[in-house]
Formats: structure tokens, sequence, C-alpha cells
């Protein structure tokens, strides 16, 4: 008899125990829907790194200008919610949306496999040219030529990334943020670094001369919002919203604003015919 009781007792705690889960999984489900919370909080967080010439930096004012920025500003518009811009470093985009610092990241935020293992990106909303920039005395034509070399990198970057992986023997410099790495190469502190091709003009124009050059191109990356992985719903009305916008010229127009040139046409889906 007691033995009889006891096997009820254990299936009444599995009974138990699994109602539990379920209804754990049902309120995870139903809570999953950051775009229903932040039209009901009225406002979006969007994080954007400080110090990215052309796509975030701070104006003549000291305040934030840019094409992530303007576009922040459109995508909160039509969604009709009020902006909320969390400054953070480059470093700092992919830690703000694991830990619901913000919303979203609309920040220069290139799309790379390992960072798909963290966050969801929406589809391409832009695009960059990652170079190797170094002193103009100096014969680099590829990666093996940095072999043994200090280069100067952003952490957390795809650039750096790419340094990491192709020329292993070569001894990192990381900086935290763009502008950092900026303010090293203008004050002599670097002969090579990694970047994108918007941050070496901006160096040379701080430096007054032609302080570096290109070497070679390492890569082009698309750009895209980020968001966490799970939210659906709002990474569909995301990618509806980017894709109308390229279509409509909107997008482009602000990248030609800031970049001086047009996005690569099979960016626009009005201009490569999809």
């Amino acid at each position: 008899m007691r033995a009889s009781c006891r096997g009820a007792g254990l299936a009444f705690r599995l009974l138990a125990f699994l109602f539990c889960a379920v209804a754990l999984l049902a309120t995870s489900s139903a809570r999953a829907d950051l775009l229903s919370d932040v039209r009901q909080r009225g406002v979006i967080r969007v994080g954007v790194a400080v110090g990215v010439p052309l796509f975030s930096y701070l104006d003549a004012r000291q305040e934030l200008a840019g094409s992530d920025v303007d576009t922040a500003r459109l995508l909160a518009s039509d969604m009709g919610v009020r902006l909320e811009i969390v400054r953070l470093t480059n470093a700092e985009r992919i830690t703000a949306i694991e830990t619901g610092t913000v919303d979203v990241v609309v920040s220069s935020l290139s799309i790379t496999p390992e960072r798909e293992q963290q966050v969801g990106f929406s589809i391409p909303y832009a695009r960059l040219h990652v170079v190797l920039a170094g002193r103009p005395v100096l014969r680099v034509n590829g990666y093996a030529d940095l072999a043994g070399l200090e280069v100067g990198v952003t952490r957390n970057t795809a650039s750096g990334a790419l340094v990491a992986r192709f020329a292993p023997r070569a001894r990192l410099v990381a900086f935290d943020s763009d502008m950092l790495l900026i303010e090293a190469a203008v004050a002599g502190r670097l002969d090579l670094f990694s970047t994108q091709g918007a941050v070496l003009d901006a160096v040379n124009r701080l430096a007054g001369y032609k302080m570096f050059e290109e070497k070679f191109v390492q890569h082009e990356f698309d750009l895209a919002v980020a968001m966490p992985r799970r939210e659906r719903a709002l990474r569909t009305w995301i990618n509806a919203w980017v894709f109308e916008q390229l279509r409509s010229g909107r997008l482009n127009e602000i990248y030609r604003r800031h970049h001086g040139r047009d996005l690569p046409a099979e960016l626009r889906p009005a201009a490569s015919g999809r």
C-alpha cells in the first residue's frame, strides 16, 4: 500500500513539475514581444556608438549627428514612438542588446556569423568598406606583411576580427572606440590600423595631411539593425521598414547626405529591379 502511495506521490509531483514548466514556457512566449513593449512604452531605446565618422559622431554643437543617427530618428518616427538614444562604445554594442540596456542597435554594426549567434539582424540598410591603413613609407600589400607589426583595431569590431584571423602573427593594439583609435593615430602612436574608410579620412583630416594611406581593402560588410534574437515580431516589422525605406530612397538620401555617395545598387530594391 505504501509503495502504491509513494508511486502516486511521485506521479503527482511529476505532473506538477510538467504543469509549471508548460506555464513558464507559455509566460516566456507571451513575454517575448519587444515590439509590443516598445509601442506600449512609447519609446524605443536605440544604441549608437559615438565617435564613428559619418555614421555617428558629435558635431560642432556637441550634438549627435551622422547617417546612423538620422536612420534611428526615421525608424522611431515611422514606428510612432519617441527616440531615446543610448550612447555606447563600439565594444558595448552587442552586450547592450544581450543585457536589455537597449531595444535595438543602429550603429554601423556589420553582419558576421559570430554575431548572428548572439543577436538578430535585420536585412542590410547600408554597407561599409574595411581597409588596412598605414604610413606611406611602409610596404604592406596583404595580411602576410603584418607579421610582427603592431596594428591598431577597435575592440569587438569585424575589422579587428579580420586581422586576428588572417594575420595571427600581428600584434593587435585594441581600443574601445573608433574615437580613441583616431586619437592614437593622429598622435603618432600607431603606424598601422584596421578600420572603415571614413575613419581613415577622419585621421588624415585631423592630421592636416595624408598621414596614412589605404594599403588594401580587407572586406565589404553589410550593415544591419541588431536586436535580441528571439524577437520575431520586431524583426519582421524592421525588415519591412528597411525594405520600404530602401525602395522609396529615404535611406539612400540619408546615406548620400552624410557619405557623399549612393548606397550600392544591389541594396536598393528600386535600383536593382527587385
